[in-house]
């Protein structure tokens, strides 16, 4: 899921949820607590410099209930690997304990940097309904723990070396995911299917009508790249603005097909008048020679225009005193 500049910005402005000193380290207790029960024994083998990492995250995310710093801002301030980090993350991600979005990136249309949000900070219930997650995540209070008999001395032991990994043993309660739908561009997939589900085709197919209309009055063909980055377009406009306002699913049909015709047309005219001013017949300019001619240059020139002229004369009249020679030649034939 990604998170947009101006839904980020009003995350960052939101109230803070802890008022003072005494609150926010008891909420960074709560949060750590949650961080050890994911590890279980393995939390205590961690190194001193992982354990102050995942306590900085924790008071990081006292206030507002999520932590948006880059991994390698962690790894640095306590001298560990970014791979450490994203580990970490990524148990308490499979835990059920955080959920992982990413903000968008301001380079390209993309991923950029990872928001985690605390399942167990009271503000999670807020960003859910905000953004439309689709988690099944256990917020219930801890149970109380129920005594188990002991291990049978005499049971069979088995080498762990046997055992699959860990990172391959996945909870598919808290794996619930929606699939990719279907004629459906990946970059609107990953980005809206959270929130359309499947009605996400019918906004889709809206656009490429648009788009189908807008090139059959004008003539030309749009290509693939164009419909995709103004579909993406379209489809985030009436994300924006159903935040603020109810709609029926078929008025957001007719919305974002309005606002794909818009833009569709507005993209044939960019390109029209640029071909245009592309395509201008430049004339070439004559050259007109001012320099002076010599005076016998001149003179030459016009002994060659008379005689030129008198030859010209000459031969029309040898031309027409033929001509009547054999108007007369035919007469006398005649008579």
């Amino acid at each position: 899921m990604l998170i947009f500049s101006d839904d980020f910005a009003r995350m960052q402005n939101y109230e803070s949820y802890t008022k003072t000193q005494h609150e926010q380290k008891q909420m960074k207790y709560k949060l750590l607590s949650m961080v050890e029960s994911a590890f279980g024994d393995s939390y205590a083998r961690l190194k001193p410099e992982t354990r102050n990492a995942i306590d900085m995250i924790c008071f990081l995310a006292t206030d507002k209930g999520f932590v948006y710093a880059k991994d390698t801002y962690f790894a640095e301030k306590h001298d560990i690997s970014a791979r450490t980090i994203r580990r970490v993350m990524k148990t308490l991600e499979e835990a059920g304990k955080i959920v992982k979005a990413h903000r968008s990136s301001s380079k390209h249309n993309g991923r950029g940097a990872a928001v985690y949000f605390f399942v167990n900070h009271p503000y999670f219930a807020h960003w859910t309904t905000y953004f439309g997650f689709d988690v099944q995540a256990d917020v219930q209070a801890e149970n109380a723990e129920i005594p188990c008999e002991s291990k049978d001395e005499e049971a069979k032991k088995v080498s762990t070396y046997s055992l699959p990994k860990n990172h391959y043993i996945k909870n598919h309660f808290m794996y619930k995911t929606i699939p990719f739908i279907k004629g459906v561009p990946k970059l609107i997939n990953q980005t809206f299917k959270d929130v359309f589900k499947d009605s996400l085709r019918d906004l889709y197919i809206r656009v490429r009508v648009a788009s189908q209309k807008v090139c059959q009055s004008v003539s030309m063909t749009l290509s693939k790249k164009d419909i995709h980055s103004i579909a993406y377009e379209s489809i985030h406009a009436l994300f924006t603005y159903i935040k603020t306002r109810s709609m029926s699913f078929e008025e957001q049909c007719k919305l974002v097909y309005r606002i794909a015709l818009n833009k569709f047309y507005e993209l044939v005219q960019t390109a029209d008048k640029k071909d245009k001013e592309e395509f201008v017949v430049v004339t070439p300019r004559k050259i007109v020679r001012k320099e002076m001619l010599p005076d016998w240059f001149q003179e030459k020139q016009e002994d060659k225009d008379k005689n030129k002229s008198e030859s010209e004369e000459s031969v029309a009249v040898v031309a027409e005193e033929e001509e009547i020679a054999k108007m007369k030649a035919i007469l006398a034939h005649y008579a």
